[in-house]
């Protein structure tokens, strides 16, 4: 077996081995250590730039530089080495819901379906802090635990399927997919919208995550939430100093001193200000 230096890097930095023979505790392995290193996040959108999805490029930002992504990258890399390697496994496009289950949404996240010995599982890098950091069985109504988070997925009378976590007492439902037949032509219609529209929700929030084992960090514009099984913590971020410094502590992604305070002033700042003025009313 030959990998491309891309993927071989993208192994590498995770210190993963390849099993031989391949097994489905690798697939964990792989999931667990993506999520955990390579944040779920949305600077790319929010600054302006290019987001290429050719495997070189994402691997080069991802894992060379650090520099995260969201779900058209992260899972087109995790679906391109499970592929080299020898699984089987199949790219399917989801309609994201967060609970509005009437809501007409097009289909603006990539996931991946893999089969194996018979068993096919839900393999998700790329959707932040309420993704799973493991594959989950396509067992229909049957909680799943992985890490903090207890999931479920329902199929729907049109063939599609929902996937759902618990929040509180109840089930949220994250998303919708089907067992259609997609490709990377798909992905780049979902995938510009999702960069380039101003109704985009990655265009209108800064966003930031990583999801470990016991442990899930996020960011999402003046507020980090620090998440763990005995409690959960916010704090305000207030300065682009405090907003520099989370970025590289939290997240371990370091930008220019101008760039940060851009962030903040576009997305921070009016938070903070209309907290205050709510406060003062």
């Amino acid at each position: 077996m030959s990998l491309s230096s891309s993927l071989q890097n993208y192994l590498s930095d995770l210190g993963l081995a390849v099993p031989e023979p391949l097994n489905i505790e690798f697939v964990r392995q792989l999931q667990s250590a993506h999520v955990a290193r390579y944040s779920f996040n949305s600077l790319a959108v929010v600054l302006g730039e290019e987001i290429s999805l050719e495997l070189e490029a994402i691997s080069e930002k991802i894992v060379t530089r650090g520099l995260g992504g969201y779900c058209f990258e992260h899972n087109k890399l995790t679906f391109e080495l499970l592929k080299a390697l020898g699984y089987d496994v199949q790219l399917k496009l989801a309609r994201v819901l967060n609970n509005n289950l009437e809501r007409e949404a097009g289909r603006t996240h990539r996931v991946t379906l893999l089969t194996f010995e018979g068993v096919s599982y839900l393999v998700d890098t790329g959707f932040g802090g309420n993704g799973p950091i493991a594959p989950l069985r396509l067992d229909i109504n049957t909680q799943q635990v992985a890490g903090l988070d207890r999931y479920r997925l329902l199929a729907k009378s049109n063939g599609e399927y929902d996937l759902q976590v618990m929040k509180g007492d109840d089930y949220f439902t994250l998303y919708r997919f089907d067992n259609a037949t997609y490709t990377d032509a798909d992905c780049e219609l979902g995938h510009f919208y999702s960069h380039k529209n101003s109704n985009a929700v990655f265009l209108k929030n800064l966003m930031v995550t990583l999801k470990k084992q016991d442990q899930t960090v996020a960011l999402v514009n003046a507020e980090l939430t620090v998440r763990d099984q005995h409690k959960e913590q916010k704090y305000v971020i207030e300065t682009p100093e405090t907003l520099g410094n989370v970025l590289k502590s939290e997240f371990d992604i370091t930008l220019e001193p101008v760039v940060v305070e851009h962030l903040f002033d576009r997305f921070v700042a009016p938070i903070i200000t209309d907290h205050k003025a709510r406060a003062r009313s």
